[in-house]
């Protein structure tokens, strides 16, 4: 089980770095990578534990608002916060307030959109050093 745990959060985090030099690059987020990914990591965790299951629920949340108003959150964004996404949205939002002040404070020209999959990466990471 930890070999597995393991195996997952190395797997995450090489393919959220991916995802972050995507979007910032490219603004966008390779369904051809993200599909395959959500799809193992479902069979893998609900296989060694299927209450995962009712932490679904923020995340087909987070779909739902996409499919109602597309230019409300990005695709991408929603694929990336399928696991813990109260906690993941809150942290981002925390690690782009910095960014952008950060931004603000050195006088930097203000960015009409962010791209989000590098403040997701670093929630991921975050989660995984603080385990």
């Amino acid at each position: 089980m930890a070999t597995v745990n393991m195996l997952l959060i190395v797997s995450l985090i090489m393919l959220c770095c991916w995802f972050s030099y995507t979007d910032i690059t490219e603004r966008r987020i390779s369904n051809k990578l993200t599909y395959p990914a959500i799809l193992s990591l479902l069979v893998l965790r609900i296989g060694f534990s299927p209450e995962y299951l009712l932490g679904l629920a923020p995340g087909a949340l987070l779909f739902l608002i996409f499919m109602i108003s597309p230019r409300a959150l990005g695709a991408g964004d929603v694929k990336l916060v399928a696991e813990r996404a109260v906690v993941t949205l809150l942290l981002m939002c925390i690690f782009v307030f910095l960014y952008l002040g950060g931004r603000k404070l050195l006088s930097v020209e203000t960015q009409i959109s962010v791209p989000l999959a590098p403040f997701l990466t670093v929630r991921l990471i975050w989660a995984v050093v603080t385990l």
